[in-house]
């Protein structure tokens, strides 16, 4: 049986990228701190997982395809241009913006564009959201794993 193009590309993609992280984290020190974990350890287990995801993918391909997934189908489906917008914009928007304002509010923004392009229109709720999770993905890194990240304008404010 021939496997889906498109879906064996998805695997190959996805086990590509996990070994391209699994690779590159050999290139930071693993140990450090008071845990010895240092930046090494979740590219790792990261690009670990990815692999491994990757491989279930390819079985599934060669294995007659994903389930409920019609290739030809979602070809024929129109391209959602104002959704790849709202995303790719928040992507560019976090990388201009995260030295400036900081993770928390870099992130609420990329946060609130993304929600925005699945068609979310809960403003308040996407932006609370966002900050909630900015701020505990910073307090995690900062004061549980000893990694910076950038403040931004809290500069003054966070210990």
């Amino acid at each position: 049986m021939n496997a889906p193009k498109g879906q064996v590309a998805v695997a190959a993609g996805v086990l590509a990228i996990g070994a391209c992280v699994f690779g590159g984290s050999f290139f930071l020190p693993a140990g450090g701190g008071y845990a010895q974990v240092g930046p090494g350890v979740v590219p790792r287990v990261v690009g670990f997982v990815m692999i491994i995801l990757g491989a279930f993918l390819m079985k599934e391909a060669f294995a007659g395809g994903f389930e409920n997934v019609d290739e030809e189908a979602e070809a024929k489906l129109p391209m959602d241009w104002p959704a790849f917008a709202w995303v790719s914009g928040g992507i560019v928007a976090y990388g201009l913006l995260i030295e400036i304002l900081g993770f928390i509010f870099a992130s609420t923004i990329l946060f609130v564009m993304v929600a925005r392009g699945f068609n979310s229109r809960r403003w308040v709720l996407n932006i609370v959201v966002g900050l909630v999770l900015g701020s505990a993905v910073l307090a995690m890194f900062n004061y549980g794993l000893g990694l910076t990240l950038p403040p931004g304008i809290l500069k003054g404010v966070l210990p």
